[in-house]
């Protein structure tokens, strides 16, 4: 391939990046509004989207996450909450849903997992808990001031073998849209 064909499909690239972007944003204005009857209408993709839009702004709109999260509904907070969790993991491990503020829906998640369906991500998670002995009522020894601390509790306990084996399940998110779906004048 030669220099101006790369170049070439550089900028075209970035095109199609520029409007995907644009094309997202203008989907973010338009979720929070949508009836229930408009919901019904998207791709499984479009309705995550749109519960992720509306969950986050209904959580944003409190000053205190904590007090966000706890004005949500149960099928929300559930979503909200197995959502986090799979973000974290996805973006750092299980590790950083213990150190990040994400902790806080920790106790819950196990049981979230169970309403969704996704009974091997449950009993993965249930079988790191209690393997470490674990209390996610008091997560206060994940508090962390710098990377270092970050790395000694990634030593201390096995969360390389949790994410890997995370990492080749179902993605959680298949579970969280037949969730919405199914509980879809929730959301």
């Amino acid at each position: 391939m030669g220099l101006f064909s790369m170049i070439k499909d550089g900028f075209r690239f970035q095109k199609e990046l520029r409007k995907s972007i644009k094309e997202a944003r203008e989907a973010q204005k338009r979720y929070p509004g949508m009836t229930t009857e408009e919901l019904s209408a998207l791709s499984d993709d479009e309705l995550f989207e749109a519960a992720t839009v509306r969950t986050e702004n209904k959580v944003g709109s409190f000053e205190e996450w904590e007090d966000g999260v706890n004005a949500l509904n149960p099928s929300q907070k559930i979503f909200y909450s197995v959502s986090w969790l799979e973000t974290e993991v996805n973006n750092g491990g299980l590790c950083q849903f213990f150190v990040n503020s994400s902790r806080m829906v920790a106790p819950f998640v196990s049981e979230y997992m169970g309403i969704i369906g996704a009974a091997d991500h449950k009993k993965l998670f249930d079988d790191f808990i209690s393997g470490n002995n674990i209390d996610l009522n008091d997560l206060s020894y994940f508090d962390m001031e710098d990377v270092e601390e970050f790395e000694e509790q990634n030593q201390r306990y096995p969360f390389a073998e949790y994410d890997n084996a995370f990492y080749n399940m179902e993605p959680l998110e298949t579970f969280l849209k037949a969730f919405i779906r199914e509980n879809i004048k929730d959301f």
